[in-house]
């Protein structure tokens, strides 16, 4: 509703600031000359004559705005279209102004002075004519460019909400296949641990309960960073039920001042996915490590594993490549993901502008 609103109030407002141009525009380059010359020039008294020139000049802004550019705009040879039509609407101006200025009108019909050259009012009605004829010119040329100024604008208006249709629906795309990838993963390791403790399992699946309410019912753009954390805090307590004391899980979550930022959900569960899934937690000692730190305008995340020799590190699969295009179409250069690889560690950085 409130979209909608907003909608409704920026069109109203384009609208009142496009009729305020074409005011603006008309009165100082076309009307106020006209007004100024009919103070200023004798006009026998009759003034009228100047100002219907001046609705002429308007007439023919508003045929090519409103009328003339929408009907020829988008068909074949468009141009030449236009051009033909404005021709007869600078004839039939001209024979408008022509028969309004000249006719009847004693200013223009005055006797030849002493010293002039018997083709001097024809000279002087040709003169004004032509200058007149460029002046409807300048007002269909200015017509056109705001007409097609308009139109391009929308065109690309519309471009961007197609764009943004598109984004909206493959990052929905993105959370759909991200969902059964967090479900069948868990789910794995919860199998694992039925084997190994049936009390830890019963336990994980209660936990496995409260996760699910969050990926599946928090359908919302963003959450707040501290929900964020904490959901992935819930993810590591039920990934270490099936591991050993000797593998210790070091993990740092901190939102700091920025507990209550949006930030999009789901966005750290795949790195630390992996970390569970490659560490090595079949030797003694090698641990996976967790910080997820909001500090100085920016969220960074640091996870690493060790993983065994023979095994190739994480970059590829499901969970990252998700990654990567969530962060791409969320964050775009805001948003930066490395990973790096010494000996056996792994370690993947995130790093959100924010």
């Amino acid at each position: 509703m409130n979209d909608r609103h907003d909608c409704g109030s920026t069109t109203t407002r384009q609208k009142w600031i496009t009729a305020i141009t074409h005011f603006l525009c008309l009165c100082i380059i076309f009307i106020l000359p006209e007004v100024m010359m009919s103070r200023s020039i004798p006009v026998g008294g009759e003034s009228w004559r100047m100002y219907i020139k001046s609705l002429i000049f308007v007439a023919a802004f508003y045929i090519n705005y409103y009328i003339l550019i929408d009907r020829c705009i988008g068909k074949r040879h468009w141009v030449i279209s236009l051009i033909a039509w404005n021709i007869v609407v600078i004839a039939v101006s001209m024979t408008i102004v022509y028969f309004t200025i000249f006719s009847g009108n004693p200013a223009h019909n005055r006797p030849i002075r002493p010293g002039e050259p018997e083709n001097a009012e024809f000279i002087r009605r040709v003169t004004f004519m032509l200058r007149d004829i460029v002046m409807v010119a300048l007002t269909v040329a200015l017509s056109v460019a705001m007409k097609l100024s308009d139109y391009w604008s929308k065109l690309r208006s519309q471009q961007q909400e197609m764009q943004s249709a598109q984004q909206k629906e493959e990052l929905q795309s993105l959370k759909n296949q991200l969902n059964p990838h967090f479900l069948f993963n868990t789910l794995n390791s919860i199998y694992a641990l039925i084997a190994i403790n049936q009390g830890k399992a019963q336990k994980a699946v209660h936990e496995l309960s409260r996760l699910l309410r969050y990926v599946l019912y928090k359908d919302t753009p963003t959450v707040a960073l501290s929900e964020e954390l904490a959901f992935i805090d819930s993810y590591v307590k039920l990934m270490k039920l099936r591991m050993s004391d000797a593998n210790p899980v070091n993990v740092t979550l901190d939102a700091g001042d920025y507990g209550d930022y949006p930030i999009a959900p789901l966005l750290f569960i795949s790195p630390v996915e992996n970390a569970f899934k490659h560490g090595n937690t079949g030797h003694a000692g090698d641990s996976i490590d967790i910080s997820i730190i909001a500090r100085e305008g920016r969220v960074s995340c640091v996870v690493s594993n060790h993983f065994i020799t023979c095994d190739r590190p994480q970059d590829s699969g499901i969970g990252n490549t998700n990654l990567r295009r969530r962060l791409e179409l969320i964050y775009g250069d805001r948003a930066e993901i490395t990973t790096e690889t010494t000996g056996d560690i792994h370690t993947l950085r995130l790093t959100i502008k924010i």
